[in-house]
């Protein structure tokens, strides 16, 4: 077999040459020469197990490198059970990113491998780069952790938790006392203010930066350290791309439109079908402005679960009056932008040939304040206020009409 890289014949292409020859591992060898792994790959390396006893602890005393990064990987669940190990796992886009927490992390036993496995779902080779160490290891961290560096500990946490939408900072992270710990300490000395969101996939709290300020102040205060992780630097300041993405989605509902002079004041029904577009930075860690899974996901949480087999007028007082498609994109606006602030439109179609188009305000012009009064008329506080509404009182000595019994 001719490795492509050095131009030799060799017995098999596997890691071990690989790492002579080019640096490269076999995932990496398989994406460049558009090769398919399960051609390379040694049936002996398939859903082969790890031997525990080629691990052991060093007898060095952990940095306060070694620390900071262990710690902030703990705190923000990132490692997994796997049998008698814990494991880091990354995509291979992050593998020199996963390399280097490896580079401080063998203090505490931590090795790399790149395992295979084959499964009847997949019907292929599955490569999984992983650093790992035995659970057998994991009583004795927080033992070895002494004090860390603060600067090096956020970053990671960042690194790891985050992602970047238009600018916004937004952190998936689990509850814990650490992890309030860390956003107060944020907010206290170095006013980056947080708001948690509502979490869709109800696994871990959702944060977003509150303003494009504190997402600024927040890059700001670990750009420095950022720069050290290979990888995440081109992940929040690198000038990449923007697209466009669009998902399309379908609700079922009813609803009939008051004072109006026709069909459409009786109670009706159709299917809508949704289409919301997201414009922005794509990411070169995901190749993704965002996975269209998530998408689906928050569009269903926020807007489908509550407008689906609903009577549209009953379910807001902002749809009460008009549930046109107009006002209905401006209500489903308002319930996403929070989430998604790459947000640019929607477009909500009623039957084939009929749509409404929207392009509303972005995250940052609602916090200033701006809100949109055509949803708000019903729910204003200053209607039934208006000295005109005094008249009304007259209503009962006025009434001339009565009630007849059958």
């Amino acid at each position: 077999m001719k490795c492509l890289e050095c131009q030799h014949d060799v017995e098999q292409i596997n890691n071990a040459h690989l790492a002579e020859c080019c640096g490269l591992t076999l995932q990496e060898y398989a994406i460049r020469h558009h090769v398919s792994l399960d051609l390379l790959v040694n049936e002996s390396m398939v859903n082969a197990t790890d031997d525990v006893s080629y691990y052991s602890l060093s007898a060095d005393k952990p940095s306060i490198r070694a620390s900071s990064i262990l710690s902030a990987l703990l705190i923000t669940d990132a490692f997994t059970r796997n049998g008698e190990f814990i494991c880091l796992s990354s995509e291979i886009r992050r593998l020199d990113e996963l390399l280097w927490y490896l580079r401080d992390l063998q203090v505490f036993g931590f090795q790399f491998r790149q395992e295979y496995s084959y499964t009847e779902t997949s019907h292929r080779v599955v490569p999984n780069n992983l650093i790992k160490t035995p659970y057998k290891y994991e009583h004795k961290f927080s033992e070895l952790c002494n004090e860390i560096d603060f600067d090096l500990f956020l970053s990671v946490v960042i690194a790891r938790s985050s992602e970047l939408r238009n600018g916004y900072v937004f952190l998936s992270l689990a509850e814990n006392q650490e992890i309030n710990a860390l956003l107060k300490r944020l907010t206290d000395e170095y006013q980056i203010r947080w708001v948690q969101l509502e979490d869709i996939e109800q696994e871990k709290n959702l944060y977003r930066t509150e303003s494009l300020q504190d997402a600024q102040r927040l890059l700001s205060l670990v750009e420095s350290c950022l720069q050290e992780i290979p990888c995440v630097t081109e992940r929040f300041f690198a000038q990449v791309e923007r697209a466009t993405v669009s998902k399309e989605l379908v609700f079922d509902s009813a609803h009939f439109i008051t004072d109006h002079p026709g069909k459409c004041e009786n109670l009706h029904g159709g299917r809508y079908t949704l289409n919301v577009k997201i414009k922005d930075r794509i990411d070169p860690l995901t190749g993704f402005v965002i996975d269209y899974g998530y998408l689906k996901s928050i569009v269903k949480k926020r807007v489908i679960e509550k407008l689906d087999h609903q009577n549209l007028n009953f379910v807001s007082s902002d749809l009460g009056w008009r549930s046109s498609t107009e006002l209905l994109n401006i209500f489903i606006w308002e319930r996403l932008i929070d989430y998604l602030p790459g947000l640019v439109e929607l477009q909500t179609f009623e039957t084939t040939q009929s749509y409404c188009q929207y392009q509303g305000p972005s995250l940052e012009k609602m916090q200033a304040g701006f809100a949109d009064l055509s949803l708000k008329h019903f729910s204003r506080q200053e209607l039934g206020r208006s000295v005109l509404r005094q008249q009304l009182s007259l209503l009962d000595k006025t009434n001339k009409l009565k009630v007849v019994k059958n």
